[in-house]
């Protein structure tokens, strides 16, 4: 009975603290290393509303979110003055890394667009990088600036059929200036020296109202 009682004090102690953590994804860019965060994104209250986030922290930026059939369900932010076309929601991890993996899984249902993205370690936090989804193709650009300086530009794009009101499954790596996104099996692939610099935020994004999100993780890399 001891024995017992001390084999699971030691279970406990080296148990992951991510729960159910989940096994790193087949890679062609690098080799995943420490997983940094997961999330289901199947409860309330996981994002960070208010106050500076710090570290190791999910931030609920633009829009609304809430919890919606055991995943994050995104709400743009309507229109005001000071955004006339309103912002699509943002959800970002607060971190200070350079290369990673991320693994997702999303359902667009209504929303027209959603985008997995990085940003930099500047302050504000300047864009670095997105992989684009509509119901009709995914691709990769490169991004600058912030708010009305944003930059951006497209460098692969292909067509491929998501199906608004289906789970999809996309890993992404992003290794030195090359960036590698799978979408249901599907590939894209591109290079830019953007990609290079320190990352200070790493999410996902939606427009409209609808979109759903979870399993989301994100694990520090290093090129093969």
């Amino acid at each position: 009975m001891v024995r017992s009682l001390v084999f699971a004090a030691v279970v406990c102690c080296v148990a992951p603290a991510f729960g159910e953590a989940p096994a790193a994804p087949e890679t062609k860019l690098c080799k995943p290393g420490k997983l940094v965060a997961f999330e289901k994104f199947d409860k309330p209250d996981v994002m960070i509303k208010k106050g500076k986030p710090e570290a190791g922290q999910w931030r609920d930026g633009l829009g609304d979110w809430k919890t919606v059939d055991g995943a994050a369900y995104a709400i743009q932010e309507a229109p005001s003055e000071k955004r006339p076309n309103g912002h699509e929601a943002v959800c970002e991890y607060v971190t200070d890394m350079r290369d990673f993996v991320l693994t997702a899984e999303f359902k667009m249902n209504e929303s027209p667009q959603v985008a997995f993205v990085f940003r930099d370690t500047n302050q504000p936090n300047l864009h670095q990088g997105r992989v684009m989804i509509k119901p009709n193709a995914f691709w990769i650009q490169k991004m600058t600036g912030i708010s009305k300086e944003t930059r951006r530009e497209e460098l692969k794009r292909i067509k491929h059929d998501v199906e608004p009101d289906q789970w999809h499954k996309i890993s992404i790596e992003v290794v030195g200036d090359r960036m590698r996104a799978t979408l249901d099996g599907q590939e894209i692939e591109a290079a830019h020296e953007r990609f290079l610099d320190h990352k200070g935020r790493i999410g996902f994004v939606a427009r409209g109202e609808g979109a759903l999100f979870r399993n989301v993780a994100i694990w520090e890399a290093a090129a093969k």
